[in-house]
C-alpha cells in the first residue's frame, strides 16, 4: 500500500517545475516576472505547444464543445484555456496553488471569463462542488501509483454525469518497454527528469481497470516519438 500523503508531498515539490515550450520552467520564478515579460514568454510557449499538439486542440475542442469540464493537474493551463473557448465552463484543479495563480493571471490577461479554480488538498475526498459532463487529465494520473489513481478516480466519478466525455493522456506500455521496464519510481526520472517520484505505463486493459465498468473506452491514440511516447484514452461514462 502507498501513503497518499507521501505521494502528494513528493508531487507538490516536483510539479512546481513544468513543461513550458521546449524546456521546463519553475512557476514561482515565472510569477515574479513583470507583466510585459510574463505575457511575452507565455505567448512564446503557446507557439511551441500549438506546433506540437495542434491536432489535439482541434479534435478535443470539438469533444468539449458546450460541456462543463473538470480538469485535474492543470499545470500552466494552456490546454484548458484553449478548450474553454468552446466549453460552457472549465474548472482548473491542481495541488499547487502557484500553478492556479499562474493560470488566473493568464485568464485575466486574455479576458477568459468561463473558468474557475480549485486547490485540491485531498485528492481522495475533494469536493468538486459541480457536476460535469467532461473530464480532462493530461499527463497526470500516471504520476501516482495505480492504487492512488484508482482512489482519485473513484472520487472524481461522483461528480461526472452519465454521458460525460473523458480525455486522459498517459504513457503507453511501449515507452516503459523501451526504457527497459524499470521500477515505476525510476521510470518517472527517465520520462520527466530528476526528482519525478513516479510514472506508470497504461494500456487499454489497465485504463479500463482504472475507471471500471461504468466507463466505455471509445478510442486510444498513441503518438509522439515512434508513436510510443504518449497515449490518449478517450472514454465515455455509461
Amino acid at each position: 500500500m502507498f501513503a497518499v500523503a507521501d505521494t502528494l508531498k513528493k508531487n507538490r515539490k516536483r510539479w512546481k517545475t513544468l513543461p513550458a515550450g521546449e524546456r521546463r520552467e519553475n512557476v514561482e520564478y515565472l510569477m515574479t516576472l513583470e507583466d510585459k515579460e510574463f505575457y511575452k514568454l507565455y505567448l512564446h510557449y503557446t507557439k511551441f505547444w500549438e506546433k506540437e499538439r495542434g491536432w489535439e486542440y482541434e479534435k478535443y475542442s470539438e469533444t468539449f464543445s458546450g460541456r462543463s469540464v473538470l480538469e485535474i493537474g492543470s499545470g500552466l493551463g494552456y490546454d484548458g484555456i484553449i478548450y474553454s473557448n468552446s466549453a460552457e465552463k472549465w474548472v482548473f484543479c491542481d495541488i499547487i496553488p502557484e500553478n492556479l495563480q499562474f493560470i488566473q493571471r493568464i485568464a485575466d490577461y486574455l479576458n477568459v471569463t468561463n473558468v474557475h479554480f480549485q486547490l485540491v488538498e485531498d485528492v481522495i475526498n475533494h469536493d468538486f462542488r459541480y457536476m460535469f459532463d467532461g473530464f480532462y487529465a493530461h499527463g497526470v494520473l500516471h504520476h501516482v501509483p495505480f492504487e492512488v489513481a484508482q482512489k482519485e478516480v473513484a472520487n472524481i466519478d461522483r461528480f461526472l454525469k452519465p454521458g460525460a466525455k473523458l480525455i486522459i493522456l498517459m504513457y503507453p506500455y511501449e515507452r516503459w518497454d523501451l526504457c527497459g521496464k524499470p521500477p515505476f519510481d525510476e521510470f518517472g526520472c527517465m520520462t520527466d527528469g530528476e526528482g519525478t517520484p513516479w510514472a506508470e505505463y497504461y494500456d487499454e486493459l489497465k485504463i479500463q481497470e482504472l475507471f471500471g465498468n461504468g466507463y466505455c473506452l471509445e478510442d486510444s491514440i498513441k503518438w509522439g516519438d515512434q508513436n510510443a511516447e504518449f497515449v490518449n484514452f478517450e472514454l465515455i461514462k455509461r
